[in-house]
């Protein structure tokens, strides 16, 4: 898209190295994703297997960096977790998604990440007004990072369909966080 500002296809922050997915990450997100804890709040396929992996990445890898920007998220080298932005650039607004291996959990890297992503967009992106996230309602960790970044709870979503399991249906909340209320990356 012409004429769009785009975000950085890397963001470094003190841990972490947010960058452009590689065919390659596929062994990194098998390696996770496979974790049924990992994936308990999220519609992936069960069992996880190596195909799904290798058509996830290069889902990512071909997504419109001007619309949804996807960056793997690494931690030692190795991709450990994604982050994305869903851009609405007509409606101002962006929608945020992420997810981080298991054995990185309750360390800060996901707030890290978010804070770094949504620092970036706001910066790069003058005309972006407002960014929102969601979670399963049981996902206390994805809600307590919401919270972290300064976010506000906006919503509840009951009985949200998810998935193509039919019993599926669980509640949603909804948590976003406006241009003007941020506090930027300092130093």
């Amino acid at each position: 898209m012409s004429g769009v500002p785009v975000l950085p296809e890397r963001i470094e922050t003190e841990r972490l190295v947010l960058r452009r997915w590689s065919l390659a990450d596929a062994d990194d997100v098998l390696a996770y994703a496979a974790d049924p804890e990992w994936s308990r709040f999220l519609p992936v396929p069960k069992p996880y297997e190596r195909r799904h992996a290798e058509e996830a990445v290069a889902g990512w890898v071909l997504e419109d960096w001007s619309t949804h920007p996807d960056w793997a998220i690494e931690v030692a080298g190795r991709a450990s977790g994604g982050i994305n932005l869903r851009l609405n650039h007509q409606q101002r607004n962006a929608e945020m998604g992420y997810a981080l291996a298991r054995r990185h959990w309750g360390r800060g890297y996901m707030t890290e990440a978010a804070r770094a992503v949504i620092d970036a967009a706001f910066a790069s992106l003058p005309d972006l007004a407002r960014i929102q996230a969601g979670a399963n309602a049981r996902n206390t960790a994805s809600i307590r990072v919401m919270e972290k970044l300064g976010m506000t709870h906006e919503g509840t979503i009951r009985h949200a369909p998810r998935g193509s399991e039919p019993h599926a249906n669980e509640s949603g909340v909804i948590y976003a966080i406006l241009r003007d209320e941020w506090s930027p990356i300092t130093g």
